[in-house]
């Protein structure tokens, strides 16, 4: 069994968000208690990397029980200050991998493993969701990211090599999460400067810097799928985009609200009282 880890963060919704009170999407919490149950079911336990705010938000919608291997809300706290969690949204996920054991997997809220993938990992010692092209937007040149004063790069980085996406990541090898981790969190401390968008800063510290990396150290990286949007793909469900969509068109976001509820009172029938309370408190979507 491979234990997994879901990381959740409100630093980052808290800067970008005018809100008083932290909440998350109806939609996503569905997937958040699908993402978890599925994972429990094939796969193994599952923990998750939170803060007190988020816990609490947990707390109130009954939902602490779907990690069983427990909440952890003191490792977060040693994210410094000196590292902008607004250009860094996902810089909590370095430090929960950091203070990980192996083997594990980090699996995004968002994303859904529908089967038993030990198998698979059992000859692996890193793996992620897929390989990403260099030529999106997102993945700039070193010479256009923002970098503090006195930045230096490891030598041997090969800035040819294909991204990662971590959407889903899988870790067996002690030294290299120490290098991986360190390498990206000295990449984002004291490097405050905004960028033109929000996301080529932290998706060079996340899923660039783990390809080079791992590059770096010879150690081959097991991809799931070789398309994000291959049709032969029986294994995972990641609604990244889907959620943006949800986000802007309340048609498609309580259909999507409805179609993981179907999937969890399926899967998980003992779960439909939790659902059903959870309804109510979202007004049966929004």
């Amino acid at each position: 069994m491979i234990n997994g880890i879901h990381v959740n963060c409100t630093k980052p919704f808290l800067y970008s968000n005018s809100a008083d009170e932290y909440e998350i999407d109806d939609f996503e919490v569905f997937s958040t208690i699908l993402s978890a149950l599925m994972w429990r079911l094939y796969n193994g336990p599952i923990r998750l990397y939170t803060d007190d705010i988020a816990l609490s938000y947990y707390q109130d919608l009954g939902l602490t029980d779907i990690w069983d291997d427990g909440i952890d809300t003191e490792t977060l706290k040693n994210i410094p200050d000196s590292i902008n969690q607004e250009i860094f949204w996902a810089a909590a996920k370095l430090f929960a991998i950091r203070k990980e054991t192996v083997p594990f997997a980090i699996i995004d809220t968002d994303l859904i493993v529908w089967k038993d993938i030990n198998e698979i990992l059992s000859d692996k010692t890193l793996a992620c969701l897929h390989r990403e092209n260099l030529d999106i937007d997102c993945y700039l040149p070193y010479e256009m990211l923002k970098k503090r004063n006195g930045y230096k790069v490891d030598p041997l980085w090969d800035w040819t090599e294909r991204p990662c996406n971590t959407a889903f990541a899988y870790f067996n090898d002690p030294k290299f999460v120490e290098y991986y981790t360190s390498q990206a969190i000295d990449f984002m401390i004291d490097n405050g400067e905004y960028p033109k968008e929000m996301v080529s800063q932290m998706v060079f510290a996340e899923q660039r810097l783990f390809s080079m990396c791992a590059k770096t150290k010879h150690i081959d990286i097991y991809s799931f799928l070789e398309d994000p949007f291959q049709k032969e793909n029986e294994l995972f469900t990641h609604l990244w985009g889907t959620k943006s969509i949800a986000r802007k068109n309340i048609h498609k976001k309580n259909e999507l609200c409805i179609i993981l509820e179907k999937k969890i009172k399926r899967e998980f029938p003992n779960f439909v009282p939790q659902t059903a309370k959870l309804k109510e408190i979202f007004n049966k979507y929004r």
